[in-house]
């Protein structure tokens, strides 16, 4: 049996490099289960971030996180294992400092909510990755609150 995180070889796989960045960028762990969406995610985040994993599920993403201690946690709410609200409750539980953001298709206001209830700092529509994704990674590095724009539905 082949172990599902192997040693980083392309934006493509599911992987996670075994070292620790030693530069002064930004880390990132990146959890989505749509093995489309990882290399523009990807491409979005290497210029100015370090890409320590990127996994599938949400049992990768705790030992991902937990193991790496990332800057931030780009996670899927909707993923195999544990959804990310369960991986964000289990980071929680372990006094993990790392800041999430949840890249997810639901603009719900009870998802939001509840994103945020977890601890979340940022909130990106998947749609809307290529605008959001950026600005939410650095407001969450700053403790400041994003939410995607067309994320946000005023009830009265």
């Amino acid at each position: 049996m082949s172990n599902p995180i192997e040693i980083f070889n392309s934006p493509s796989l599911y992987s996670m490099r075994h070292v620790k960045s030693t530069s002064t960028r930004p880390t990132v762990v990146l959890a989505d289960d749509h093995a489309d969406l990882l290399p523009l995610v990807w491409d979005l985040l290497t210029p100015g971030y370090d890409v320590l994993a990127t996994v599938h599920d949400g049992l990768m993403a705790v030992d991902a996180v937990l193991r790496l201690k990332p800057d931030i946690a780009v996670l899927d709410i909707a993923m195999p294992g544990l959804d990310g609200f369960a991986v964000a409750r289990e980071m929680r539980r372990c006094s993990c400092k790392t800041r999430i953001v949840f890249l997810t298709l639901s603009d719900d206001n009870d998802y939001i909510a509840a994103a945020f209830e977890f601890g979340a700092l940022g909130y990106v529509l998947k749609p809307l990755i290529n605008s959001d994704l950026i600005p939410a990674i650095e407001n969450a590095l700053a403790g400041h609150a994003f939410v995607s724009t067309h994320a946000l539905k005023i009830t009265h």
